[in-house]
């Protein structure tokens, strides 16, 4: 991918952030390069501040590492990757997104337990980190459902070189909208 044109990638902390199975590393994979990516689980681990695992994963001190990093401007583009990186102190964050459909296949395939999948698939249908992020950060939120990470990451760079612009999505994805549509359609057909 080469990056041109209207500017430079911004030196920034960038968070890729998502219900766990929405295309985070596959995003953070495709930007490699442009990007210094740091998954935030291994982070955690280097530090210290990741707990005994608990059904399949294993719980987070977000809070301690803010503490224990140095949040300087960084000398150039960085990733934090990882589901709750939107709760670190970054520029800008991306929201990764795909419909619960998506998300359950994509965490059966992962062997993820029942529960864990059903959990994450409802996190997801209401929004996912949305309601954690704050105000006045920049915001792109994308489906990786619709969209392969190579588009995806053609996406990022040109949102990126452009000043973030839009700052936020005008509207965010609704997947209890479309879901209840498409219910409503199909028993419209059925009558």
């Amino acid at each position: 991918m080469v990056v041109g044109g209207k500017g430079q990638l911004p030196k920034l902390r960038l968070a890729i952030t998502g219900t766990p199975g929405t295309g985070k590393t596959a995003l953070s994979t495709a930007l490699n390069g442009l990007f210094q990516v740091i998954e935030l689980e291994k982070l955690a681990e280097e530090l210290d501040l990741l707990g005994e695992v608990d059904d399949g994963s294993r719980p987070l001190d977000i809070e301690e590492l803010v503490k224990k990093l140095d949040w300087q401007k960084p000398q150039s583009p960085i990733i934090i990757e990882g589901h709750l990186s939107h709760l670190l102190p970054v520029d800008a964050i991306i929201v990764m997104r795909c419909h619960p459909d998506v998300v359950d296949a994509r965490l059966s395939a992962r062997s993820y337990s029942v529960q864990k999948i059903q959990d994450n698939v409802e996190v997801e249908m209401l929004g996912g980190p949305w309601f954690e992020i704050p105000d006045g950060i920049p915001v792109l939120e994308l489906d990786s459902g619709s969209y392969p990470s190579s588009e995806l990451s053609e996406i990022v760079v040109e949102w990126l070189v452009n000043d973030m612009g839009p700052n936020r999505p005008v509207e965010v994805m609704d997947w209890l909208d479309d879901m209840a549509s498409d219910s409503h359609d199909s028993r419209k057909g059925q009558q």
